[in-house]
Formats: structure tokens, sequence, C-alpha cells
């Protein structure tokens, strides 16, 4: 599920939806980020995306937050009402270039996150400022 690029279908897609302001947005996020790359990109069974990020830091998101928290203009970054299975489980996970993920929905829903939008929602104990309480032993 990891390595392939997204078709020419979703570009075009995407070419349709960009608009100025978008384009200014993401243009400024990789501007005045420290920019953070991802090393390995993987799902974790059915429900989870790992990402090991080139400073050593790892992120385990669940399918359902991501869904959640899309940044795609449809969903505003804040999906608050209930969502069925089915909306939160992916057809397609990959990265695109040293800057973002690409993630497609079994409905048909498509998500790009920068990095920096991705270390952003990370939860765990450290991000969550909880260092004390961390998952894994480090």
């Amino acid at each position: 599920m990891g390595g392939r690029l997204p078709g020419a279908a979703f570009w075009r897609i995407i070419k349709k939806k960009e608009t100025r302001g978008l384009r200014l947005s993401f243009r400024m996020a990789m501007t005045t980020s420290t920019h953070r790359t991802i090393r390995e990109l993987s799902q974790i069974g059915r429900y989870a995306v790992g990402v090991k990020w080139s400073d050593g830091h790892e992120s385990i998101y669940p399918l359902e937050n991501l869904r959640r928290h899309c940044p795609c203009q449809a969903c505003g970054g804040a999906m608050e009402k209930p969502l069925a299975d089915e909306p939160h489980r992916l057809a397609q996970l990959a990265r695109l270039g040293d800057t973002s993920v690409f993630l497609s929905w079994i409905d048909g829903h498509e998500t790009i996150y920068t990095n920096e939008q991705l270390r952003t929602i990370c939860r765990c104990a450290y991000c969550a400022g909880e260092p004390e309480r961390p998952i894994t032993g480090d």
C-alpha cells in the first residue's frame, strides 16, 4: 500500500481544486517550518498510519483522527460528526516527495497532509506535553 503515487486523474482533480490561496498557504508552510522529512511511512494494521521522522521522532496516527483532521476545503480540518466505519479506511497511502503524504479513502475522498500538518496533529506523549508517560520505552 505504500510506494505508489497517485494517478493522472488525481492530479487533474487537484489542479481543478487548486486556488491561489491554497498555493500560498502551502508555500508559506514550507518556508516557515523546520524542514522535517519522513524517513518511513507505513500502514499499521487496518486502523493507523505510522511515521518515522528524520529527527528520530515516531508518530502513530489513528485513521479516524487523520480523517477528522483532513485539511481539505470540504472538511476544513475539524470534522465533528460521527464517522461510519467505511470513511476512515484507506485505499491508498503514499509519500509525495519529501514534503507531504497522500491518503485515498475507501469512500473516494482524498487527503494531502504536509509534513508539518502531520507533525502538528501528533498526539504522542511527548507532543501532548506528557513526556513522562511514553508509550514506548524512550
